[in-house]
C-alpha cells in the first residue's frame, strides 16, 4: 500500500518501517483514494495494531467517581469527519478506543431530561412502576426539584431557557408553573436576586458542578470492520424532486471500523468529577442517570439500530431496563448472545439466521435469555426492531409485549 507523508517523514521512517501505533496509524497513514479492497486491507491492517498494557494503565482515572458500564453491541464515535480521515473512532495517543467527556454528559443529560418530560406528560406526581425513567426521578417529590438538579448538575446556557429549548421539551404545558418555582430554588440555593416575573430571563449562565470525563476501557476492546451498503446513491444525491429510486443502481459498500462487543470481563469506566463544592446527591444522580441512559438510549452513533448499547448493572445502579443482565445457563453468554442474537435483530438480511437463533431461545434452558430479548425490543434502543418485526409472521408476536 502507498503510503502518502512528507518527504522528511518518509526519510524519518526510512520507508520500510512498520507503524505500530494504531492512533497513528489511522491519522496520518489515510490514503483517501482508496476502494474496495485496498481500503478494507487498509482497515484491517489497523485493526490488527494492538495496544500496549502500559498505554491501557494511563488512560484510567483512579481519583474519580465512575460508572462501570460493558459495551453489549458495537460502538461507533467520531463519525462526523471523514472515516478515512479519522477512521470514525476516538483513539488516545496510544490507539486506545475512548468516549468523549462530551458524549458522556450528552447521554446523561438526555436521560434526565427525558424522564422529567415522561413525569410531566403523565399529568400527576405518582411513580408508575412500568415506567422505564421511574428511577431517575424517584428521589424528588415534584418535577421543578428535579428541574434544579438538571440544570445544577449539567449547567445551561441563555438559550437553555428558551420557548424552543431541550428545557422546554421537557416541562411542556406545565412550563409557566415549573420554571418560575425552579427559578426561585435556584436563586435560594445560590443566592441570586431574580425578578418574579419570567425570573428565568435574567438567570446568568452556569457551567453545572458535575464534570463528565472520557470514558476508557480496562482493557483494549479491540476493533473490527463493520459495512454500510446504499443502493440507491444516485437517488439521494439527486436534487431532481421527479427522481425516482429504481433497482438499476449498483449498491456501494461503505466499510468503517467499530469497537468490538466487550467480553464478560470488560467494561468502560466512566468518570464523574464534583466541581464547586457539589453536594454527594448531585453526583448520585448524575450517576443514576448516565446508567440509564447507556442502557436505555446507548452512546455514539446509529443507537436506533442498536448500537452503542451498554450493560450498566455491574456498577451496582439499578439500570432497570438493561436487555442484557448476567446469565449462567443456556446456550448463550454474556459474550456471544449479543452477537448471535441481538446483532441479527437490525439485520433483515440475515433472517434466516434469526430463525435458527428463535428455535434455540424456545428452549426452557434458554429462558433467562428469552427475556432479555423481550427487554431489548421493547426498550427505545429495540423500537425500530420492534416495528419492523410486528409485520413479520414467523416472529414470535408474544415476544413484543413487555
Amino acid at each position: 500500500m502507498t503510503n502518502l507523508l512528507p518527504v522528511d517523514t518518509r526519510e524519518a521512517l526510512n520507508k520500510t518501517q512498520q507503524v505500530n501505533n494504531r492512533s497513528l496509524y489511522f491519522d496520518r497513514f489515510a490514503d483517501p483514494t482508496l476502494s474496495n479492497d485496498p481500503k478494507r486491507s487498509w482497515f484491517e491492517e489497523g485493526a490488527k495494531i494492538l495496544v500496549c498494557e502500559e498505554a491501557q494503565k494511563r488512560a484510567r482515572f483512579p481519583s474519580a467517581v465512575s460508572v462501570k458500564a460493558r459495551l453489549m453491541s458495537r460502538l461507533m464515535v467520531n463519525m462526523s469527519g471523514g472515516v478515512m480521515e479519522n477512521a470514525g473512532l476516538c483513539l488516545d495517543r496510544y490507539g486506545l478506543p475512548y468516549i468523549p467527556g462530551s458524549a458522556v454528559k450528552g447521554c446523561a443529560r438526555r436521560m434526565a431530561l427525558q424522564a422529567l418530560h415522561d413525569w410531566v406528560h403523565a399529568g400527576t406526581e405518582a411513580l408508575d412502576s412500568q415506567d422505564i425513567s421511574v428511577p431517575c426521578r424517584a428521589s424528588f417529590a415534584k418535577p421543578a426539584e428535579m428541574l434544579v438538579a438538571i440544570c445544577t448538575v449539567f449547567g445551561w446556557v441563555e438559550q437553555d431557557w428558551g420557548d424552543q429549548s431541550d428545557l422546554a421539551w421537557a416541562c411542556g404545558s406545565q412550563r409557566e408553573s415549573i420554571w418560575p418555582e425552579a427559578c426561585l430554588m435556584l436563586s435560594e440555593r445560590f443566592r441570586w436576586k431574580l425578578p418574579e416575573h419570567r425570573p428565568w430571563k435574567k438567570l446568568p449562565t452556569f457551567a453545572g458542578q458535575v464534570a463528565f470525563l472520557p470514558a476508557f476501557p480496562n482493557v483494549d476492546p479491540k476493533i473490527e470492520l463493520d459495512v454500510l451498503t446504499p443502493h440507491h446513491k444516485k437517488y439521494y444525491e439527486s436534487k431532481d424532486p421527479q427522481a425516482v429510486a429504481t433497482d438499476t443502481e449498483e449498491p456501494i459498500p461503505v466499510l468503517f471500523p467499530v469497537v468490538k462487543p466487550q467480553s464478560d470481563k470488560g467494561f468502560f469506566a466512566f468518570p464523574l468529577l464534583p466541581l464547586r463544592q457539589a453536594e454527594a446527591a448531585l453526583l448520585d444522580h448524575a450517576k443514576l442517570w448516565l446508567a440509564q441512559g447507556l442502557s436505555i438510549f446507548g452512546i455514539g452513533a446509529k443507537t436506533n439500530a442498536g448500537y452503542g448499547w451498554f450493560d450498566s448493572n455491574q456498577s451496582g445502579i439499578n439500570a432497570g431496563t438493561a436487555a442484557v443482565q448476567k446469565a449462567t445457563t443456556g446456550d448463550y453468554d454474556e459474550k456471544t448472545f449479543p452477537n448471535q442474537v441481538i446483532a441479527l435483530l437490525s439485520q433483515p438480511q440475515k433472517n434466516d439466521l434469526l430463525k435458527k437463533q428463535i428455535e434455540t431461545l424456545k428452549k426452557p434452558e434458554n429462558d433467562e435469555w428469552r427475556a432479555k430479548v423481550t427487554a431489548y425490543l421493547n426498550s427505545p434502543a429495540g423500537k425500530e426492531h420492534k416495528k419492523r418485526l410486528k409485520k413479520a409472521e414467523w416472529f414470535p408476536q408474544e415476544w413484543l409485549q413487555q
